[in-house]
């Protein structure tokens, strides 16, 4: 679940005012950020990195490819993995289909995985009261024709809640804090909740998970940007 919320959170984190297309960040080849990912108590569990591999426009939409690597409390690398965005008329677009932990996925790389997805957006201009987009995903896994598992991810109630100031690791930014619920299935449901905070000219700056009682799961917090 808490991979489910961070990849979600990379939306915004990766906008690109460079091609006119969106300001909350402006990016170029080579730019990266680093986070720290926090427990419930707020212990580092893991940090990870984001690169912009690729940026490139076409017919008026931006594509924007990121290599993503992930490190344990120590520093040593766990898993890595490629996505990629899509920026038009002011809308950044994310494909749920990223949402599914890339980590978990690995272990049905010779089964056969079928996919179907909504996209998620954020538009260039947010204000406070502001209703976003929700969607679902659902991916079907089978093994010689036979379906062993189907799991879903559907995200709803996202809107922008409030302004708010906000200190992290990598300095003090004014935020628009966006809120939305997350309910994923596998074998059974698991629901909860998540707000994120993010700044014009910077992207995500720190990201909140809590269950359904709103009790925290874990904190994700912008440690550096270059």
């Amino acid at each position: 679940m808490k991979t489910i919320y961070f990849l979600l959170s990379c939306l915004i984190s990766i906008q690109v005012s460079a091609q006119n297309c969106n300001d909350f960040y402006s990016f170029k080849t080579g730019t990266s950020i680093e986070y720290i990912h926090n427990n419930a108590k707020g212990k580092m569990e893991s940090i990870s990195k984001m690169t912009v591999s690729d940026v490139s426009t076409t017919d008026g939409i931006v594509t924007l490819k990121t290599d993503n690597v992930f490190y344990d409390d120590k520093e040593k690398e766990t898993y890595k993995f490629q996505q990629t965005y899509y920026c038009q008329d002011g809308n950044i677009t994310f494909d749920m289909s990223n949402m599914f932990d890339p980590k978990t996925m690995e272990g049905y790389k010779d089964m056969q995985v079928s996919m179907t997805s909504d996209k998620l957006d954020l538009p260039n201009s947010l204000s406070v009261g502001q209703t976003l987009k929700e969607g679902n995903a659902t991916m079907v896994i089978s093994n010689q024709g036979m379906k062993l598992m189907t799991m879903s991810v559907h995200v709803f109630n996202r809107k922008v809640d409030s302004k708010e100031t906000i200190t992290v690791p990598a300095g003090t930014y004014n935020c628009y804090k966006i809120t939305y619920d997350v309910e994923s299935k596998v074998m059974f449901k698991i629901q909860g909740k998540a707000a994120e905070w993010y700044a014009k000219g910077v992207g995500m700056v720190k990201q909140e998970t809590y269950d359904s009682k709103g009790k925290i799961t874990g904190s994700t917090l912008l440690k550096s940007i270059k």
